[in-house]
């Protein structure tokens, strides 16, 4: 290729423009604009009509569907419109070539060309693509010269520019994605360049005509050569968008032959031709189009000509070159410099390979183009704005393309070579004027600093004389200083430290510096007076002065700007915290040195450096700003003052949320706002100043909070919100009112800062009694009786309303009033004015004349968003966030406050009146209907868990949550006036939109949970239902009805219609997603399920699905519940709809629930089976015998109510421990017995139901169901024996007696048979003990005494059924039946109503004596319970224990029965019985020991059987009772216990070691050890033997524990000495001791043994107050392991699998005691924790914690420490005047969550404590031995004083027990809701209690001779008489009500406090 010669280097005379060509009036738009392709500049089609949309959205999916196997393609289709029909059948075969090019191309054809272009990237299949390709790779060498027809298309550009771009990226795009037709698309290519390098060359020259205007002739001849251009563009950059397709050398090959095409002659004859369409008169089309043509090119800074070829020419290059060093993703021209600043100068690996021949070829014709535009400069400067803009803009090109080359191989093409082009850019100011330019000479000098190192170190001195001498713009200066910065990151400090003071030289100059008399430390005199002539014209000669030549004070303030900058750019480019530093220190030095506006320059670029350092260097920069603020302030100087705003808002742009210095921003910000206008001393303040002080933080402020979306992490959060709050007060204070001038002017940020502001309420204080109004200092500022004008005038003119309120408001109360009505209405402005409503938890705005006042501003916050909501202009207020507003709204509407309540409602009303559509929202509608339900299940769960209340609801379904108070009363009267509420609002939203509310309310029936024991039953959907049924008001037509009387008229039918229409689509609509050959439509076009006729074989494939399904889950594999729905639902639609034999189907159908048996899957099988039955008639019978057949198997399988291991056990025959009360784990294992028993009380409802109502159809469903219910009757023996299962046992009963009763064909002998069955079924339910209840389910109770009411009234109608002569009477079971179902009735109703005064004087016990016999005949476990049901009847017990002596061996399965046979002591009469004893059912443990008493004179069998007893029970359970085991040694005549003792302690170390302890304990009567004990000889001789019977491991293990306890009770010992020495002297003796000991492995501590000690706090000795012996407290650290369920249940969850036990530490305090006998405690303790086992037993919500105490030695003993308790008189000492207000003060007011939970909490523990301390009488009771636990629990200690002992042996404490006024004033006085449910807890646990007197007894009486002091001769009497054995359960009842109002009432426990008082200064 020969040399190059520009068009534009023609002679100079000839013009290029002629006379009439069009001159543009200014520049177009910058470099930015000329670098875009093709289709993003303008379309050449002009406006694309709405058809080739649609074409091209059709070949896009077209292309997209293509891949479908059709045989004849949509993309094929789409082809043969293209194909254009011509009628005269010209086609050549020899020259079809030429004729595809002349036929002219219709607008038709074309489009659909363009189409299939655009849809060439969306092939997927290679076969159309093919097809594409070859139908139009034709048109790629023919484009330029296509002939086109005429269209209104192309008035504004050419067609053929975009027709080469399309069909030439369509078909490399076709090569790109399908590799093997990257041949047949280069290929096309090749010939592209084949005809275009013919065309160019038959171009012909045109002579321009001299005088100036050219023939249209001649004209009309240059328009090929023009058409060829545009097409050119086209195919260029086409070519450029995928170079990617050849490799480098391609590439390399590609551009030579183009830059042939570009020849010198061609585009001299383009520039001539371009000339005669200028310079031609107008006459014909052509001519006119192109001219045109011609002048929108121009206007898109695209002018045609050779310049224009030129830059799409390089254009290319510089994608090819790009290729070389980035990847192809990477690889677009505004990203190449950038992308080489910040990543590796390394190449990509496949690129490596370019031959060293192509990049020199490269380098060359890149050379040439920056060659030959610097010897055209003087040319471009005559030309047009807009070929100078290409012609620099191809410069860049070049540039960066050279750049390229130089990083792929710098031996090719120079670097030094290019750092010269570089230089002459720079020293060029014309150039350098041009942005474009500028930015890439400055980029591509930082680059090539990364390449070399010399080049780096000249650059750091070329750049700063660059940006000093100021020949750039302001944005290029900019850059010049970033690009400075990156090259110095490179370098050394010293070089970084130099550079930066030679700048900052800069910045020292005098005053007459600025009139350019100094030199710059950049220039040496010589560089500047360089006279070289330099391209784009000379540079002015700058002699010896100073680089900055100054024309005025402007161009000086710019250039010191510049120098900033750069400055600023270093440090922040290193990111040095002592560079910025060093940075800050030199630029504040600078301030004052020049002129203000460099100061102010200098104040904002500054902001930048606050995110180079830590906090400490941005603190600094902040104290700076606010002194210069101040200093400027003061001084008046408002450019300063600017400046600093604007640096404080750079500075919050800068800082992101995340960030660390965001805290400190804005702690540092809101602290000025508060600390401005703070007179510490009596120094007045400038108003005026102070408020223009904090109102120049407003801007930065709300920036900064505004400026990300992301949620701040604070460290500090609750000193962030002080400071918001105190800010705002601040604000106020200041003058910054709604309505004041100054809110005004700062209106946007006061705006933008209450949008981000929460509340100005004190969350910490909401719920103090003292208002945090009155101890903010803040608010009380400037309190002057003229600032408290101005601010109630201020809340005066904006609440007029509330005049007389504020007249009588203080100063602090009217600035926070002002502050919240700020913030409230300034939120409600920016579309939010819901946070109004946490101002009303404000005490003072709950109790005082505020909260009228706070009303009001509610009023206005709401009225100013309505204001713009109703305008419609803003989007915050459209309808949806409308709706979410009035979704908090109703949030409030069910608020625990009341005003909070008030206001909530109020401004519901308002919104819902002015914009009804808010409630036509999903948002708010569905919030509404939830709380509704929530309302309603909070009341509900009144009577479901009634000492239980919860207090927060939440629902996902309404995004809504609440917190609600105690108050049930409260909770039901919320919910009635909020439900009443709603109706009025959703009818006003019914009436302005009826169809959209009632479809919303549809939507929201048909998403449903089924969560709980009531199903889907729930208020709100409820309510939805109610309203769907509605008829508008707006109605016309149905609202003129004439309405007949009570007629009841409604819309419930179009509303279920409408309904049913929704599930049948959404049930449509899922299966024919997974089966669309399901969903048929008819010829009417309406749609229906396909029977199973349409689809053959269906019902095999489902019953091979639901088989397959059955089986997986007889294998106990995992299936999701919603797989098993699915396909349950699917087949009970088979089976509906089938009119063949599907018996395989119903078998599964209704196996698979009976396998899972859970409550949701036999729900799921009830609903599918009446839907069988009611669609399908004929399957009835199917369907129930395979009901029954389930259910016979549940019977078979002992699956729920059948499950024989799950058994509700005696709490003596369970472990026991030593441990707080539980709820949780009561409540799961009430949910445990619930899910068990669901599903057959499901059943049952579903089984009486259908027999209601099918009975009379057919035989044989009287005798299914007669066969299922003898069945099922004569099972109930076996039966769950739960509490929980009393309503399922006898829904059974009930419905066998209607299937009884209801029977017509069944014979007499089988309804006698039914009829007995009945009977003892329902006798089965008392042969069991009596039983409660299980949790506080009132209704669960309610709903029980209904079922047995039923019962009873069943039973008197079946009297005479089954009466023959031939079999025996069934009456007396009968009567025994009704006579026992009486007293539960009356038992029931005494625990659901404990406090009730009713008296039922039926005489049962009278009743009951007769049919003893009778009893007994049907079970002797019947006739037993008989006499523990009536334990008050004497007769009772003699009769059954006739009949238990008579016949012992019937009740050898009721251990219980001991009782009534052997009594208290062995009995005269009994003697043969004994020998049953061998055979005797084990009874509990503690039952068994006392059979070792003299009472029953050791007599052999007796003693076996205890020892038999004893045995039985596993070592858990019998490790409770060591006490009782050691005390029976002094009676082990024939040493049976001695031998339990050492053989359960060979396999139990722990049991051995407690015995052990135990026995030490009580070898001696006194605490000196010096009375033994006259057991102690066989005590000691049973310790030998137990320790004896060690194996070796367990004897170290022993002895390793017994020397770690030594060690720690021996400190006691060491502490004698120092009784008399200061409390820190014994503590430093504890800590010395401590520190001695070493652990060692395993050992615990004997309080807990269920634990290991694992450490020690060897700081946590501590020495307790005694007169003579040394106790003292020490931490410890203890591992323990906990099992989350017990076995039984884990039994039942888990198959049998036991639950692994979860490991946690704990620490643990302990007091050890040396001289103090611990064992009276042990007793206490150890009775407490048998009640606690007894009230777990009943489910019952009572707290006590028995914590441990352990007896190690005579005197000695070990007392664990109540964790996170203090006593009552700890509190008076730290000067709480009462319990009341201790729970005040620590919990909030009364109305407070965390008071109402500690209240509850306190009741439950009172209630249980305060029966325990009647029954066993504790006295001592003042208030150092009463604890209070930080979740409010009241807890009992010392029991040193019970039974029949007192303090003194005076009985000052004559009250049952301690019930002080303060503990009633905790409570809410004797008649809250409190006290009430004290009051029943307090009936209720001793209603429990009373069942086991016996065993309780058993453990007081073996320890009668341990010689406690507590015991006297009467006191296991007087003991038993406290529990009224011979009351009944309601008099019972009331007799616990007398004793807590005794208790109430009585003064004894008060002067006990105050004897106390006196003597040992115990505070009360």
């Amino acid at each position: 290729m020969g040399p190059y010669v520009p068009p534009f280097r023609k002679p100079k005379p000839v013009p290029i423009h002629g006379p009439s060509a069009p001159k543009p009036s200014a520049p177009g738009p910058g470099p930015a604009t000329v670098t875009m392709t093709g289709l993003q500049k303008v379309s050449t089609y002009g406006r694309i009509s709405s058809k080739r949309h649609a074409l091209e959205k059709l070949a896009a999916l077209s292309a997209q569907t293509a891949a479908t196997g059709d045989e004849e393609g949509d993309i094929g289709r789409l082809c043969e419109l293209q194909r254009p029909h011509h009628t005269n059948g010209s086609i050549d075969a020899q020259d079809k070539r030429l004729e595809t090019a002349t036929v002219p191309m219709s607008t038709r054809e074309l489009e659909v060309l363009i189409a299939l272009c655009k849809a060439a990237p969306l092939v997927s299949s290679t076969k159309d693509a093919a097809n594409l390709l070859a139908q139009l790779s034709p048109y790629v060498p023919e484009a330029h010269r296509q002939v086109l027809k005429h269209s209104p298309l192309h008035l504004r550009l050419p067609p053929w520019e975009s027709l080469a771009y399309d069909v030439t990226t369509a078909v490399l795009a076709l090569g790109t994605d399908h590799k093997s037709l990257r041949g047949q698309a280069l290929a096309c290519v090749e010939r592209t360049l084949e005809e275009l390098a013919n065309s160019t060359d038959n171009v012909r020259w045109l002579q321009v005509q001299e005088d100036s205007v050219t023939d249209p002739d001649v004209a009309e001849q240059a328009l090929p050569a023009i058409q060829l251009c545009t097409s050119l563009l086209g195919f260029m950059e086409a070519l450029a968008q995928y170079a990617e397709i050849w490799n480098s050398d391609e590439r390399v090959s590609i551009i030579k032959r183009l830059r042939h095409v570009l020849s010198e002659r061609f585009l001299l004859s383009l520039e001539g031709s371009l000339s005669a369409v200028r310079s031609a008169r107008a006459t014909a089309r052509p001519i006119k189009s192109w001219k045109r043509w011609l002048r929108h090119y121009a206007a898109n800074a695209r002018p045609i000509g050779a310049m224009m070829l030129e830059h799409s020419f390089m254009t290319l290059v510089e994608r090819s070159v790009s290729l070389l060093v980035l990847p192809s993703a990477h690889a677009e021209n505004q990203d190449i410099l950038d992308f080489l600043q910040q990543r590796s100068l390394s190449l990509n690996g496949h690129e490596m390979s370019v031959s060293a021949n192509a990049l020199g070829d490269l380098a060359d014709v890149i050379a040439d183009e920056m060659n030959l535009l610097d010897e055209d400069a003087d040319y471009l400067q005559v030309s047009s704005a807009w070929q100078q803009r290409l012609a620099l803009d191809v410069k860049s090109i070049s540039l960066r393309s050279f750049l390229c080359c130089t990083i792929t191989d710098e031996s090719i093409a120079d670097d030094e070579l290019l750092l010269a082009w570089l230089e002459a850019t720079t020293a060029d100011p014309v150039q350098m004027a041009d942005e474009g330019l500028a930015q890439t000479v400055l980029k591509c000098m930082a680059v090539l600093a990364r390449t070399s190192p010399a080049i780096a170190s000249g650059l750091t001195h070329s750049l700063p004389r660059l940006i000093v001498q100021g020949r750039m713009t302001a944005d290029s200066a900019g850059l010049a200083g970033d690009c400075l910065a990156r090259v110095l990151k490179g370098m050394s400090q010293d070089v970084v430290i130099s550079t930066l003071y030679s700048l900052g030289n800069v910045l020292s100059a005098s005053a007459g510096a600025e009139k350019g008399s100094g030199l710059s430390p950049f220039l040496d005199g010589v560089a500047a007076s360089n006279t070289k002539n330099e391209p784009y014209g000379s540079t002015q000669a700058l002699g010896s002065t100073i680089s900055l030549v100054i024309s005025d004070e402007e161009e000086s303030a710019t250039i010191y700007g510049n120098v900033v900058h750069a400055i600023v750019s270093i440090a922040t480019t290193c990111h040095d915290a002592q560079l910025t530093a060093l940075v800050i220190s030199m630029l504040v030095q600078k301030i004052g040195r020049i002129n203000p506006a460099v100061d102010a320059r200098i104040i904002t670029d500054m902001a930048a450096l606050g995110l180079c350092g830590g906090p400490n260097e941005l603190r600094a920069l902040l104290r700076l700003y606010t002194r210069m603020a101040s200093d400027a302030t003061l001084k008046h100087d408002n450019l300063i003052t600017y400046a600093v705003t604007d640096a404080r808002v750079r500075l919050a742009t800068l800082i992101r949320k995340d960030s660390p210095l965001y805290e400190v921003y804005l702690t540092h910000l809101l602290g000025l706002c508060v600390g401005t206008g703070d007179t510490a001393g009596e120094r007045t303040v400038d108003v005026a100043l102070t408020s223009k002080t904090i109102a120049q933080l407003f801007r930065p402020l709300a920036v900064l909070v505004s400026s990300d979306a992301r949620q701040p992490d604070f460290e500090e959060p609750d000193e962030v919100s002080t400071l918001s709050r105190n800010s705002w007060f601040n604000i106020v204070v200041h003058g910054f009112t709604l309505n004041s001038s100054a809110s005004r002017e700062h209106a946007q940020d006061l705006q933008t800062l209450a949008q981000y502001t929460l509340p100005l309420v004190d969350e910490e204080r909401v719920d103090m009694p003292e208002s945090a109004i009155d101890l903010n200092t803040v608010l009380r500022r400037g309190a002057t009786a003229q600032h408290t004008v101005e601010q109630k005038a201020a809340l005066t003119s904006a609440l007029p309303s509330c005049d007389s309120e504020i007249r009588g408001l203080s100063y602090p109360e009217c600035v926070f009033l002002n502050a919240a009505l700020l913030v409230s209405t300034m939120r409600a402005r920016a579309g939010d004015c819901t946070t109004v409503l946490p101002y009303f938890m404000e005490s003072k705005v709950k109790t005082t004349a505020m909260g009228n006042c706070m009303l009001a501003i509610a009023v206005s916050s709401v009225d100013a968003f309505l204001q713009r909501a109703v305008s419609g202009r803003h989007q915050q207020f459209a309808a949806p966030q409308v709706a979410l507003q009035l979704a908090t709204f109703f949030e409030g509407c069910c608020h625990r406050i009341s005003k909070v309540q008030h206001a909530a409602v109020s401004s519901a009303d308002r919104i819902i009146s002015q914009i009804p559509s808010a409630l036509c929202q999903k948002a708010s509608l569905f919030a509404l209907l939830e709380l509704l339900t929530l309302m309603w299940k909070s009341c509900l769960d009144a009577e479901t868990d009634e000492y239980d209340w919860k207090s927060t609801y939440t629902s996902e379904k309404g995004n809504v949550a609440l917190q609600l108070s105690d108050d049930i009363h409260y909770r039901q009267t919320t919910l009635a006036n909020f439900h009443r509420r709603c109706r009025l609002w959703v009818s006003k939203a019914i009436d302005a939109a009826p169809l959209d509310v009632k479809g919303l309310l549809q939507a929201y029936l048909e998403d449903y949970e089924d969560d709980g024991a009531y199903g889907h039953i729930a208020l709100g959907r409820s309510f939805a239902v109610e309203m769907g049924c509605m008829i508008p008001s707006t109605d016309q037509r149905l609202t003129s009805l004439d309405r007949q009387r009570d007629s009841g008229i409604n819309t419930a039918s179009d509303f279920v219609a409408q309904y049913t229409t929704r599930q049948e689509c959404r049930r449509l609509g899922v299966k024919a997603s997974t089966d669309e050959e399901w969903a048929l439509v008819d010829h009417d076009g309406s749609t229906r399920v396909a029977t199973i006729e349409s689809v053959p074989g269906a019902t095999t494939s489902e019953a091979f699905e639901l088989h397959r399904l059955a089986l997986r889950l007889k294998n106990h594999e995992s299936v999701a519940f919603d797989v098993v729905r699915d396909i349950l639902r699917d087949a009970a639609g088979l089976i509906s709809n089938s009119v063949t034999d599907v018996t395989a189907l119903i078998q599964d159908v209704v196996g698979i629930p009976f396998i899972l048996f859970t409550k949701q899957a036999i729900n799921l099988g009830l609903s599918l089976w009446l839907g069988i039955v009611k669609e399908n008639p004929a399957l009835e019978t199917r369907i129930l015998v395979e009901i029954a057949a389930g259910w016979e198997s549940t019977i078979r399988l002992g699956r729920g109510f059948f499950h024989a291991t799950f058994q509700h056990q005696d709490p003596f025959y369970v472990k026991e421990e030593f441990a707080p009360s539980k709820w949780a784990a009561i409540s799961k294992r009430q949910q445990l017995a619930h899910n068990l028993i669901a599903p057959h009380l499901r059943l049952t409802q579903l089984l009486s139901s259908h027999f209601s109502a099918s009975h009379l159809t057919s035989s044989s469903v009287e005798r299914v169901y007669a066969r299922l219910m003898r069945i099922t009757m004569l099972s109930m023996k076996h039966a769950v024996g739960q509490p929980l299962a009393r309503e399922v046992h006898f829904h059974m009963i009930l419905l066998a007696l209607k299937v009884l009763l209801n029977s017509t064909r069944l014979s007499t002998a089988t309804q006698w048979r039914l009829k007995d069955a009945i009977m003892s079924a329902g006798l089965a339910w008392f042969a069991m003990p009596p039983k409660w209840s299980f949790g506080s389910n009132r209704l669960q109770l309610k709903a029980e005494v209904k079922v047995l009411e039923e019962v009873l009234s069943l039973l008197g109608n079946a009297s005479e059924i089954g009466r023959t002569r031939s079999l025996a009477s069934l009456q007396s079971k009968q009567e025994l039946l009704i006579e026992l179902l009486h007293h539960e009735i009356g038992r029931l109703h005494v625990w659901i109503s404990p406090l009730a005064s009713e008296s039922r004087n039926s005489n049962i016990e009278a009743s009951i004596v007769s049919l003893i016999g009778t009893a007994w005949q049907e079970d002797p476990h019947l006739a037993i319970q008989l006499a523990t049901r009536f334990s008050n009847s004497d007769q009772v017990l003699r009769n059954v224990r006739s009949h238990l002596l008579r016949d012992p061996e019937h009740a050898l399965n009721e251990p219980a029965a001991l009782y009534v046979l052997l009594g208290s002591s062995l009995p005269p009469d009994v003697k043969t019985q004994l020998k049953y004893l061998l055979y005797w059912a084990p009874i509990n443990p503690m039952a068994a020991v006392t059979y070792f008493m003299p009472t029953y004179g050791n007599h052999p069998f007796v003693i076996q059987y205890a020892m038999r007893g004893l045995e039985s029970h596993a070592v858990d359970v019998t490790f409770f009772y060591v006490p009782q085991i050691v005390q029976t040694l002094r009676y082990d005549a024939l040493g049976y216990v001695e031998r339990y003792i050492v053989e359960t302690g060979t396999f139990s170390q722990l049991f051995a070691h407690q015995i052990i302890w135990n026995m030490k304990a009580n070898a001696f009567k006194d605490e000196d050890s010096q009375v033994p004990d006259p057991v102690k000889p066989v005590l000691d001789k049973v310790t030998s033997s137990l320790i004896s019977s060690f194996a070796q491991e367990d004897k170290i293990f022993y002895e390793r524990e017994f020397d770690f306890f030594a060690k720690v009770t021996g400190i006691s010992g060491t502490l004698k000495p120092f009784i008399k020495s200061p409390k820190p002297e014994k503590k430093q003796k504890i800590e010395e001791e401590l520190r001695k000991i070493e652990l060692d492995v395993g050992v615990y501590l004997p309080s807990n043994p269920d634990g290991v000690v694992i450490g020690i706090d060897r700081k946590s000795g501590k020495p307790l107050q005694s007169h003579a012996k040394a106790p003292y407290m020490a931490t410890f650290r203890i591992r323990k392991d906990e099992i989350e369920a017990e076995p039984a249940e884990n039994q039942v969850a888990q198959n049998g699998v036991m639950a692994e036990p979860r490991t946690y530490e704990v620490w643990q305090s302990a007091i050890f005691k040396v001289g103090d006998d611990c064992r009276q405690d042990v007793l206490a303790l150890q009775l407490i924790a048998c009640f606690r086992g007894i009230f777990n037993n009943v489910g019952l919500d009572v707290y006590v914690f028995p914590y441990r105490v352990t007896a190690t030695a005579p005197g000695c003993g070990v007392i664990d420490v109540l964790p996170n308790s203090i006593s009552r008189d700890m509190l008076g000492r730290e000067a709480v005047n009462g319990l009341y207000e201790y729970f005040v003060s620590k919990y909030g007011s009364e109305d407070s969550i965390r008071f109402q939970e500690a209240r509850s909490n306190f009741v439950k523990s009172m209630a249980a404590y305060s029966i325990i301390s009647y029954l066993l009488q504790f006295k001592d009771r003042h208030n150092g031995n009463i604890m209070v636990d930080d979740a409010g629990h009241i807890l009992h200690i010392d029991f040193g004083f019970c039974f029949d002992i007192a303090p003194g042996g005076v009985k000052f404490e004559r009250a049952p027990f301690k019930l002080s006024p303060e503990m009633v004033a905790v409570m809410g006085g004797t008649q809250s809701q409190s006290f009430r449910a004290f009051e029943e807890l307090c009936v209720k646990a001793f209603l429990a209690s009373r069942q086991y007197v016996e065993q309780l007894a058993h453990v007081i009486l073996t320890m009668l001779d341990s010689g406690l002091p507590c015991f006297k001769p009467t006191t296991l009497q007087h003991f038993k008489e406290r529990f009224v054995l011979d009351k009944s359960e309601r008099e019972a009842a009331d007799y616990v009500r007398k004793i807590v109002h005794w208790s109430e009432r009585s003064y004894s426990t008060g002067v006990y406090d105050y004897f106390q008082l006196l003597t040992n200064g115990i505070p009360y």
